[in-house]
């Protein structure tokens, strides 16, 4: 019994943080961007451009699991995903131990894709 509740508490958690994550109203509309590569990000990053998370988007964390808006990451680069749920604006150097990770990049440039961050 104690092992059926605590499963049942750990789906609990993480559906409370995935419906914490979401916003409670329409996001407003990034500027206008181009379709991401992972290298486009990386180059981005790289040379310096600021990068931005969409007003009143939430990102929100049980352990080393990540929701932004309500869906899940699944990437295991819990340093760069504190710091993209602390931070509204990203310079390059804040990710430089990351941008060479072909998972997080690929985890990253969906998101951007997505409009959740922009440059």
């Amino acid at each position: 019994m104690s092992q059926f509740l605590l499963q049942k508490r750990a789906h609990l958690d993480i559906w409370f943080v995935q419906k914490m994550s979401q916003t409670a109203y329409e996001l407003p509309k990034a500027p206008e961007a181009e379709v991401y590569s992972p290298s486009q990000v990386q180059t981005l990053l790289q040379q310096g451009h600021p990068l931005r998370r969409l007003m009143g988007l939430r990102m929100l964390h049980i352990g080393n699991r990540y929701f932004v808006n309500g869906e899940s990451l699944l990437s295991d680069h819990a340093d760069a995903w504190n710091v993209l749920a602390r931070h509204r604006t990203i310079e390059g150097p804040m990710l430089i131990k990351f941008i060479n990770e072909a998972d997080f990049l690929a985890e990253l440039t969906l998101i951007i894709n997505k409009g959740y961050w922009y440059f």
